[in-house]
């Protein structure tokens, strides 16, 4: 990874840390806290409390995703981040179970996990967005381990409400971090105009099996975590002590993910990698239901969940970005991003209503017949290989020629057989350029087109 990528994948990535931190780090507490909210707080309305956030995620990830490629990924992200304010401090003020359930559902109104994967793909090479995406992957991952230790805690000292205040604090830096720090870039695509219809790529066989496993990973993960913390403190543990369980667990499993991530880029394992990690999630619902009666059973469950939670968040990103068309990256992100959302409000409602109506192992129940079904659909999929692209460090001086003349080089730099897309950064001094599938990308060509006194690098 060049600087460049390493730069906005960071900055990318700390948006992203800010913005699941309004999904995960209630998980641990929503559901005591809101039991003794109300007389009213049945498990039905605790569970549409955990999902709506997730259902008006739902509803407007395609929408961002679609506006993102007209009209920018800065933009529509910067608007996303408002909502998400504005839903976070609502919250704060909120006096009742109705109104949470309301600015949950403003909080996943501000929709931007599509555009901002569509961003990234946008700054990173394809063979650098496996670990860009990994980065984000695992970032969400951290996220949602921080969130787990840090909830309890937080509660004790701020209070369920503050909590929220905080998050709408982190919201604003997000957008300054966002208007200061992240690129955006200048794109020019062949066959931008080309006649493919949003259906025909939305439901796409190939991305339909990604929409179906990040479906499936995350509705299994809410369902899962509206018992884990009961069964918690079931064994003796109060919430304010949970985070001792999921931290040191949390750590292992980031530790283990490390060299997963690296074999399966390096040695063309990433579908045995992939496969064994959805393997591994059903094998975790079976030991909850038969082997959780105590500290020390929970403690490596858990370990082997988030090994396996971890490494398929890290890697489903990559795939559907470095396999969706150019053109159309934000439509396809938005559609796997309302998958993920859709996933997440099923997990809160269906969560809900099994544990009120068919106990504690039917929860694992559902959860394994998730999965089960996203593993049979993934057994004979093939997976992408590595394209070489290029990035370039060009002179600043580039940038200060006649706009006429550098806008005839990047046109005849896009004309080349084997470039796919063209992104340039002025403020940056950066040009990256993305190579078709089955083309080998001539980096001579392009460096006698744009000046060998103007190619750093």
């Amino acid at each position: 990874m060049t600087s460049f990528e390493i730069k906005s994948t960071l900055g990318i990535a700390f948006i992203y840390i800010l913005r699941m931190l309004g999904l995960f780090i209630v998980l641990p507490i929503m559901s005591l806290h809101l039991t003794d909210l109300s007389e009213y707080s049945s498990t039905f309305m605790i569970g549409l409390a955990f999902g709506m956030y997730g259902l008006t995620q739902a509803l407007f990830q395609i929408p961002f995703g679609i506006l993102s490629d007209k009209f920018g990924r800065k933009k529509m992200i910067l608007l996303g981040l408002f909502i998400f304010l504005v839903g976070s401090i609502f919250i704060y003020f909120s006096q009742s179970l109705i109104m949470i359930i309301i600015g949950r559902g403003l909080q996943g109104a501000g929709a931007i996990s599509a555009v901002l994967l569509a961003l990234l793909a946008d700054l990173t090479t394809d063979s650098s967005r496996t670990k860009s995406m990994a980065i984000i992957g695992a970032s969400i991952g951290l996220t949602f381990g921080i969130s787990i230790v840090l909830s309890p805690i937080l509660n004790s000292y701020l209070g369920f409400e503050n909590i929220f205040l905080m998050i709408a604090i982190l919201t604003l830096i997000a957008m300054g971090v966002l208007i200061r720090y992240i690129p955006a870039p200048i794109n020019l695509v062949k066959n931008k105009d080309n006649k493919t219809s949003y259906q025909q790529v939305i439901f796409d066989k190939v991305f339909l099996k990604l929409d179906l496993g990040i479906f499936s990973l995350h509705a299994s993960q809410i369902i899962m975590f509206m018992m884990i913390p009961v069964m918690l403190n079931n064994i003796g543990y109060p919430i304010k002590y949970h985070w001792q369980i999921y931290l040191p667990v949390f750590v292992l499993s980031i530790l283990a993910i490390v060299p997963m991530i690296l074999l399966s880029s390096k040695k063309q394992m990433l579908k045995t990698f992939f496969l064994g990690s959805i393997i591994l999630l059903i094998l975790v619902q079976y030991l909850f239901i038969n082997w959780s009666d105590n500290k020390q059973n929970i403690m490596i469950i858990l370990l082997i969940y988030f090994i396996g939670f971890n490494f398929l968040e890290a890697t489903l990103p990559s795939l559907i970005s470095r396999l969706s068309p150019k053109n159309l990256k934000g439509l396809v992100l938005g559609a796997y991003n309302t998958s993920q959302s859709l996933g997440i409000f099923m997990g809160g409602i269906l969560g809900g209503f099994i544990a009120s109506r068919y106990g504690n192992q039917a929860i694992f129940i559902v959860s394994a017949l998730f999965l089960l079904i996203w593993l049979f659909t993934m057994i004979k999929f093939i997976f992408p290989a590595n394209r070489k692209d290029l990035v370039l460090k060009i002179n600043p001086k580039f940038f200060l020629l006649p706009k006429s003349l550098t806008d005839e080089i990047y046109k005849k730099i896009n004309r080349l057989e084997f470039v796919e897309e063209t992104l340039i950064f002025p403020s940056e001094s950066y040009i990256i350029i993305k190579s078709k599938n089955d083309l080998t990308l001539d980096q001579k060509k392009i460096i006698k087109i744009l000046g060998e006194k103007y190619a750093i690098s």
